[in-house]
């Protein structure tokens, strides 16, 4: 068996600590078996390692996430970038066809296709492992992964089997319910409905069947080429609920989906993560802090302070799923990682030359990024650690050591080239002073 991990994300749901670079999955912020503290990714790939499946994972990522996972999964599985995000089932498609036209896998080869983002223990895992022989055994084309849910919700698919499914067993999918009501969601569950994990098992050639019958190619590097002009859709719209001959197993295991503040903060295992202090009498409140000024709570309770390089939220935990309606953040994150390495801008303002934007950059050994980022403004590099070069147009180097400076035009293009590492602090300055305090008097409020 295959397994597909899904881990596209549009870092809306843990701002301002996620953003369209770095979503949740990406977070360090779950407690680590050894201390300190871990991604959800990072948690995965070792529950895979453990329960024997990680050699047979593909993670399905956004091409300007492969950097950002690949540190993150150590070399782990095979890494397919996804050109752009369309939905899980031209995520799920484009798995099929690299499965298909460049492993040459069996076209009866069981898939299973899952969110990476869940939390879970190895029970979940024995689940997953059970898949062929429920196939097998039902001759269902289709098998899911629902759980008992923990209360009436608002916030989750349900799957309603045609009978009970008893601990350990499997039923036939009678219908689904997407994030009904909790009026509704309660009917639902006395009537036997789970929650729907969104993992999904089949034969690989059952989707190679569905794309064909919607043009798409089975080719990957053709699917790569036109993924972007077709329209964003979910596995459950375009396959599960479609599909009269697909089974649902139960599973009993821990299954959270930490996709806002509030289910989080239950897994932290501490209230305060960073720099901060909470009084005795703010229960329930939690501090995720990744800047280096402390935040500190008094007397407040249920309250969830979140703080990063793109912002700062201060939210009732109850209401913090609230976070997704509000505007989007304006130009490039604040932090980021890249192929190169990772930026983090420290300060911005206006002077009279325009727009001034200072970071501090951290370029991987023997990484190369092509400057410069911001088309028009001027760049001032400063080397504070490590070496490297400079290479123009031109085709000359110039080496690059600890405490040199240089002034680079922002029609100038050229490269930064790392050896051993190299940290940076770079001011970008350029374009009119005035579009900062249009920008400024954009903001809501």
């Amino acid at each position: 068996m295959r397994l597909v991990l899904l881990c596209g994300g549009s870092g809306t749901r843990l701002r301002p600590l996620s953003n369209d670079i770095r979503s949740k999955l990406f977070l360090d912020l779950l407690p680590a078996p050894g201390g300190g503290r871990e991604a959800m990714i990072r948690r995965l790939c070792r529950q895979l390692d453990e329960a024997g499946m990680l050699s047979s994972a593909l993670f399905v990522v956004r091409r300007d996430q492969t950097a950002m996972l690949r540190r993150r999964i150590a070399g782990s599985g095979l890494v397919i970038p996804e050109p752009g995000r369309r939905g899980t089932y031209m995520a799920a498609a484009l798995a099929a066809a690299y499965l298909h036209s460049v492993l040459a896998a069996d076209p009866d080869e069981i898939v299973c296709v899952m969110p990476a983002d869940p939390l879970v223990d190895e029970t979940f895992f024995r689940t997953i492992a059970r898949l062929p022989d429920a196939l097998a055994r039902s001759k269902a084309k289709l098998a899911l992964i629902g759980t008992v849910p923990a209360q009436p919700s608002d916030q989750f698919g349900y799957i309603v089997p045609e009978d009970a499914v008893p601990p350990g067993g499997h039923a036939a999918v009678k219908r689904f319910a997407e994030k009904p009501a909790v009026p509704v969601a309660e009917e639902l569950i006395r009537a036997g409905a789970l929650w729907n994990c969104g993992v999904f098992a089949f034969r690989l050639r059952y989707l190679l069947r569905s794309m064909a019958e919607r043009g798409l190619p089975a080719d990957y590097g053709r699917l790569q080429e036109l993924y972007e002009r077709r329209a964003a859709d979910s596995f459950d719209r375009e396959i599960a609920e479609r599909e009269p001959e697909a089974i649902v197993l139960r599973h009993d295991g821990l299954w959270r989906d930490l996709g806002s503040w509030a289910s989080l903060t239950d897994h932290l295992g501490a209230a305060v993560v960073g720099p901060g202090t909470i009084t005795g009498d703010s229960h329930g409140s939690h501090i995720v802090n990744e800047l280096h000024i402390p935040i500190h709570m008094i007397g407040v309770s249920g309250i969830i302070a979140a703080a990063g390089p793109d912002g700062i939220l201060v939210a009732d935990k109850a209401e913090s799923s609230r976070v997704r309606d509000l505007p989007p953040p304006a130009g490039r994150p604040m932090y980021g990682e890249y192929g190169w390495g990772v930026r983090r801008v420290i300060h911005a303002d206006a002077t009279n030359e325009g727009k001034r934007t200072i970071a501090l950059a951290t370029l991987a050994p023997g990484a190369v990024r092509q400057m410069p980022e911001e088309e028009g403004k001027d760049t001032l590099i400063t080397v504070l650690a490590g070496e490297g070069a400079l290479l123009r147009q031109d085709g000359s180097v110039q080496p690059l050591r600890r405490g040199e400076t240089l002034l680079m035009a922002g029609s100038e293009r050229y490269a930064l080239r790392s050896d051993a590492g190299m940290e940076l602090i770079e001011v970008h300055i350029g374009g009119p002073a005035h579009m900062l305090e249009q920008d400024n008097a954009n903001e809501p409020g």
